[in-house]
């Protein structure tokens, strides 16, 4: 995992997490945008996913400046708020970057509850994963190899 500064800005990094073993996204190289809005801490910060992706929790269909993640973490609709079915959190001021890092690390490394293609955004990946399993990683792969790998 590699945390860098995007540009020279202080408030805006890259985060690129490399693809575990024995997942469909093993070896590639995923990059975050992440830029933390002025009223850091008291709202989370934009995640962007940048590298394409097949992924039941992100949706590489949405164009940057909107949400392409599914983590209520990062959704400012849910800062201070717990879903009573999950029991995920929103954001408060008492969550951090690590929070958010490790979260999507767990998304990409495909560990529950982080990974959850049963509460997809891209609903086309999570059907697949539940219809064809293989078919979901053989996607998934296909996706890292195109777009995650140098």
């Amino acid at each position: 995992m590699i945390l860098e500064p995007w540009g020279r800005s202080i408030d805006h990094l890259r985060l690129t997490i490399i693809g575990k073993e024995d997942t469909p996204y093993e070896g590639g190289r995923f990059v975050f945008e992440i830029k933390f809005p002025d009223n850091y801490p008291f709202a989370p910060p934009y995640v962007y996913a940048v590298t394409l992706m097949w992924h039941p929790n992100i949706d590489s269909s949405i164009p940057p400046g909107k949400l392409n993640i599914c983590l209520d973490l990062i959704n400012p609709d849910k800062v201070g708020k717990v879903d009573p079915a999950t029991g995920a959190s929103g954001w408060t001021p008492s969550k951090t970057l690590t929070n958010i890092i490790e979260a999507l690390k767990g998304m990409m490394h495909v560990e529950p509850p982080f990974f959850n293609p049963g509460d997809p955004l891209n609903h086309e990946a999570g059907e697949q994963y539940f219809r064809s399993h293989k078919s979901f990683e053989k996607k998934a792969e296909k996706w890292t190899e195109k777009y995650a790998m140098d």
